[in-house]
């Protein structure tokens, strides 16, 4: 029994180890960074309970502007909301 849970714990650690960071954004400017942190937090809890998060750098522009304008019904987010997460999306590095 005690292996089996063993096992268990190291797959999981291997999982969660090999998985995709989310890019946390940084800005010298407060305000920026205070923007962008609530759109990585919007995105992460709108989008994440309904299927596994993409990169940010997965899209250019154009295309996570297509991705939100479809997803925003479905993601109960409003227009400011979008925005928020438009620009956290567009913000990589």
């Amino acid at each position: 029994m005690k292996a089996k849970i063993v096992l268990a714990f190291i797959f999981v650690t291997a999982l969660i180890s090999c998985s995709r960071t989310l890019y946390m954004p940084a800005s010298p400017d407060a305000a920026k960074q205070e923007q962008l942190l609530a759109g990585r937090k919007l995105y992460v809890d709108h989008c994440s309970s309904c299927h596994n998060l993409h990169l940010p750098n997965e899209y250019k522009a154009e295309g996570w502007k297509k991705q939100l304008d479809e997803m925003q019904v479905k993601a109960k987010i409003s227009d400011a909301e979008k925005q928020l997460i438009f620009e956290y999306l567009t913000s990589t590095p």
